[in-house]
């Protein structure tokens, strides 16, 4: 059985509670019993809280007495800045934006801002085994509400395109949820669509899933107008001469078929870009990167306009 998990340093930092700074072992070891933070580990919690204590950067340390083990975090200004992005954004994050966000707030320099910020002493900050971004320890998991709402409205599958509306309006969860798909066996990321595992006592019944049309385009909307003014000439009632006549509807046709052939190019771009497309979404859809998924969804319903206003011309072209 597979389900997000904590990494050993922040199963211990889930125990503490706000403005705590230390706490007997038994307490220690008796809280993530009592919050199941072992359950899926193979390691008994005072097994698990020795293998901490014996880490490096290790959230925790043995204080004078050795039946206490006490924090190690030292407040700074570039935790609780880092404390804020994360919040305010409302998304994990890798070290790296952190510390991006953190030298553009600050007049520290990249390597500063590493040595102060070791975000494993910091009880503020978890991360899940599996995935290298950081997210909030006050933050709560979404994966037993999305699966049971599916399983019991009898969902198998939902596609990207709809992903944000499902998670936020159907399922309900909050906004500083973490659903992390990748890391559950209850649910499976194949092309743009997430499978629903819905097992039962005897097998595990998987559906058959329809292919996500969310994509989208590079190409600007100003740039597909744009050449197809280029292209596309103004309707004019020219005046030739007889023998002028023959030449000219030649010229015509050639300008016609090129026109064509750059609204056909047009098309062929959008769906050349629509396929790298489909990997930008899963990315974004394993990050749970909600955000970046509703900006994706409404670029392509505005090029879905474009390509559509494009065969209107097509047609219009072939029929003279």
């Amino acid at each position: 059985m597979k389900r997000p998990t904590y990494t050993l340093p922040s199963i211990v930092k889930k125990v503490f509670r706000s403005g705590e700074r230390s706490l007997p072992r038994t307490e220690i070891c008796s809280r993530m019993e009592a919050n199941e933070l072992t359950a899926l580990m193979d390691l008994d919690s005072a097994t698990l809280l020795d293998k901490v204590l014996k880490m490096e950067q290790s959230p925790v340390r043995v204080a004078s007495s050795e039946a206490i083990v006490e924090i190690t975090y030292q407040p700074h200004q570039v935790y609780d800045l880092a404390y804020r992005f994360l919040r305010d954004t409302q998304h994990p994050k890798k070290l790296e934006q952190i510390v991006a966000e953190l030298r553009r707030q600050t007049q520290f320099g990249w390597n500063q801002i590493l040595r102060m910020l070791q975000l494993e002493r910091d009880p503020r900050f978890v991360q899940y085994q599996g995935d290298d971004r950081w997210f909030l320890a006050e933050w709560t998991l979404a994966n037993d509400q999305v699966y049971d709402f599916c399983r019991n409205n009898g969902i198998t599958q939902v596609a990207a395109r709809s992903l944000v509306h499902f998670l936020e309006q159907e399922v309900g969860i909050a906004a500083d949820a973490a659903f992390l798909p990748m890391l559950d066996d209850r649910f499976r990321v194949e092309g743009d669509t997430l499978y629903i595992i819905v097992r039962s006592d005897v097998t595990d019944e998987e559906l058959a899933v329809e292919e996500m049309a969310a994509a989208d385009s590079s190409v600007s909307i100003a740039n597909i107008e744009s050449e197809t003014e280029e292209v596309v000439p103004e309707q004019q009632e020219p005046i030739f001469t007889k023998g002028e006549t023959n030449m000219t509807n030649a010229t015509n046709v050639r300008v016609l078929e090129e026109v064509q052939q750059l609204l056909q190019q047009a098309i062929s771009r959008l769906e050349g870009r629509n396929q790298e497309m489909a990997q930008e979404v899963v990315t974004h859809f394993q990050q749970s990167n909600m955000q970046a998924i509703e900006v994706l969804m409404k670029e392509k319903h505005k090029h879905e306009q474009i390509v559509l206003g494009i065969q209107q011309v097509l047609a219009t072209s072939e029929q003279q």
